[in-house]
């Protein structure tokens, strides 16, 4: 199994095959002040799975860390099964969209932060971003 993309987006979901993204590929969550809570945001990868993967159950966790990679707790895992479709030529790759919604997050420092995605302790890919605190304009 091998991560082609990742990133961050406001909202994502999977219908029909298809990864339908809004506000895909940020990089900085700005606020006002911290702890800051995120009310939702959804980690999105398109997942390469192997003809000898096919029909196994295949463990997915994304875990929320801090700039020292220390767990911050959110986290979500789960299995990913793939059948074979009888439209795969022999030896080909199974494309697998994933949308993993996350709510409430609570990001308590202004620093960099980083979904880490793993398979069987196997990190798959990082994905980085950074709360920056912009304060109010005085007026």
């Amino acid at each position: 199994m091998r991560v082609t993309t990742a990133m961050l987006a406001d909202s994502a979901q999977v219908h029909g095959g298809k990864l339908f993204i809004l506000g895909g590929g940020f990089d900085t969550i700005r606020t006002r002040s911290v702890p800051a809570v995120h009310k939702a945001l959804s980690v999105v990868m398109v997942v390469e799975v192997s003809p000898g993967e096919r029909e196994t159950n295949l463990s997915i966790e994304v875990t929320l860390m801090d700039e020292d990679m220390q767990s911050l707790g959110p986290r979500a895992s789960g299995t990913l099964r793939v059948g074979d479709a009888p439209t795969h030529r022999p030896g080909q790759q199974s494309v697998v969209p994933l949308a993993i919604p996350f709510y409430d997050l609570r990001l308590p420092r202004e620093q960099a932060y980083v979904f880490r995605v793993t398979h069987q302790e196997e990190e798959l890919a990082r994905i980085p971003f950074t709360v920056l605190v912009v304060p109010r304009p005085p007026t």
